[in-house]
This record gives C-alpha cells, sequence and structure tokens, in this order.
C-alpha cells in the first residue's frame, strides 16, 4: 500500500509540474516580401558575397546581372534570397537590406515556405522607415488605407496564409498571397510581414526579408538627399 501511495504521489507531483510549467512561446515568422516585377537585392557583407564567371562556387543558372549571391556561413549559393523570381541583380548595402522597389504602386508578393504543411496566422504588413524623417505617407493596402499603432507604426492585416503545396525539389511546401501596394507623400520606406500569432502587434521573431521602396515622382531635396543615397547604398 505504501508504495502504490509513493507512486502515486510521484505521478501528482509530476502531473503538476507539467501544468505548472510555462508553454514555450513560439517566436512569431517572419516571411518573405519583394515586389511583383524586376527587383535588386540589397546585401550585407556580414551574411553574403557575390561572385562572378570563373569562381568554382560560380553557377551560371543563379546568375543575376553578372553575379552569383553566396552565403557567407555556407559558402552556399542563398537560395532564400532566390525566391523573388524577378531578382535581377544585387547591391553591397551595409546599411539597409532588402528587394528594392523604385515605384510608388506595385504588387507585393507575400512568400510562405515551410518544411511542413502548415498555416502563418495573422500576417501583419509592416511599413516603417519612412524618409525623410517625420513624412507621413499615405498608404493603402488592396484601395484600403492602413492603420496605425503606437508601437509598430503603419501596418495592415492580411490574415491567414495556407503553406501547403509541395515544392518541385519535394521535401517541403511554398505558397504565395498578392497585395496591391499604393504609398504616396514621402521619399521612401522599408516593408515587411510577420505572424502575429498571439495577436499583440508585437513582433518577437528573428530577422525578416524586406523590401524598400524609393518613389522616383517625389523630389528629393537638399537637405534630404544624402540620406536617400544613403538608403540605396549609393
Amino acid at each position: 500500500m505504501r508504495a502504490k501511495l509513493l507512486s502515486l504521489g510521484l505521478v501528482c507531483i509530476f502531473v503538476m509540474v507539467v501544468m505548472l510549467t510555462p508553454t514555450p512561446v513560439l517566436a512569431d515568422v517572419c516571411l518573405v516580401v519583394y515586389p511583383d516585377g524586376a527587383t535588386i537585392y540589397h546585401y550585407e557583407a556580414a551574411e553574403y558575397y557575390t561572385v562572378g564567371p570563373g569562381n568554382p562556387l560560380y553557377d551560371p543558372l543563379f546568375d543575376r546581372g553578372g553575379e552569383v549571391l553566396i552565403d557567407i556561413n555556407t559558402d552556399e549559393i542563398a537560395l532564400d534570397v532566390y525566391e523573388a523570381p524577378g531578382l535581377v541583380g544585387f547591391v553591397l548595402d551595409n546599411e539597409n537590406q532588402g528587394y528594392f522597389i523604385a515605384f510608388p504602386d506595385y504588387d507585393l508578393v507575400v512568400d510562405g515556405f515551410s518544411n511542413t504543411p502548415t498555416t502563418y496566422t495573422n500576417i501583419i504588413l509592416v511599413f516603417d522607415t519612412i524618409l525623410p524623417d517625420g513624412c507621413v505617407p499615405v498608404i493603402t493596402v488592396d484601395g484600403n488605407p492602413v492603420l496605425f499603432d503606437p508601437g509598430l507604426g503603419f501596418y495592415w492585416p492580411i490574415g491567414d496564409l495556407v503553406v501547403s503545396t509541395p515544392t518541385p525539389t519535394g521535401g517541403n511546401f511554398s505558397d504565395t498571397v498578392t497585395h496591391a501596394i499604393s504609398v504616396s507623400g514621402c521619399i521612401g520606406y522599408r516593408v515587411y510581414a510577420f505572424a502575429d500569432d498571439n495577436f499583440n502587434l508585437v513582433r518577437d521573431g528573428g530577422e525578416c526579408f524586406t523590401a524598400f521602396s524609393h518613389d522616383l515622382t517625389v523630389p528629393a531635396h537638399d537637405r534630404t538627399w544624402g540620406a536617400v543615397k544613403s538608403f540605396f547604398g549609393e
């Protein structure tokens, strides 16, 4: 009887420990975003480098503008950057990395990728790093004026993304959604997307693949031109 009681007590303690142990909070997933069209990827020297013909790592299938982008940690082709079908080249830019757009109106692709079928919940598009400082842009997503949160900035929820389509090579899955973006009144901005699973408008995940836009129709005054050049790594 004593042994049975001891065993029962241990089971109860184990159940209490499991119940009281905090459930690990999963970080919000950041998603790849890029324009539905030609784009140049700005990369950081601490993450990537490029090689040309004659280098052992060069592969003509991944040549964009005469160069191939290589992951500095693995010395392998940076396939994640090549997710954008309209990728045409690379620019070294240690200040701002991402896919660059030069139009005020365009279609933005939100790209989901997973090793198993999954659903990314409550995806939020975020527009920040507005240039010049203090400029208030007019932003719409699919014709809808975006919202503003003091902590997050300009944003718009686009719902869930079901990722269940097998890739041609097998072993993983990929799906996308596309939304029409229109921004006016400011020289440039950054846009990224994350799955806000807990609906608190706080991104607590890792690094996001971002897109940057420079509206060529907005005049660049002398006092802002330096910021613009820095923004584009020129």
